[in-house]
């Protein structure tokens, strides 16, 4: 029998690590809406219109890692925006 109990207790505290983790994550989801926020501002203020590619490019950026900022400057220049603009649009998404 404290066999199943220590099984039990165990398993909840590991649904309770993943419930914290998973709300950490949606905690600092806000941050990353803001930084893709400003992103998505910069584009219009610049002559750009925001489309689907263009706004799934600076959600990526608002990741902040390296890769991801490398996903946001691609995506954005396939899209039409020229290097220099779409380095700042990312950076400003990046930028927490």
């Amino acid at each position: 029998m404290n066999r199943i109990k220590k099984f039990f207790g165990m398993a909840s505290a590991g649904v309770l690590v993943a419930g914290v983790l998973v709300g950490g994550t949606l905690a600092t989801a806000g941050t990353a809406h803001a930084a893709a926020t400003d992103c998505l501002q910069y584009l219009p203020a610049h002559g750009y219109l925001i489309t689907a590619d263009r706004s799934n490019a600076c959600y990526h950026g608002a990741r902040g890692g390296l890769l991801d900022m490398y996903r946001c400057d691609v995506r954005l220049r396939d899209t039409g925006v020229p290097a220099n603009h779409s380095a700042t649009a990312c950076r400003l998404a990046a930028d927490r």
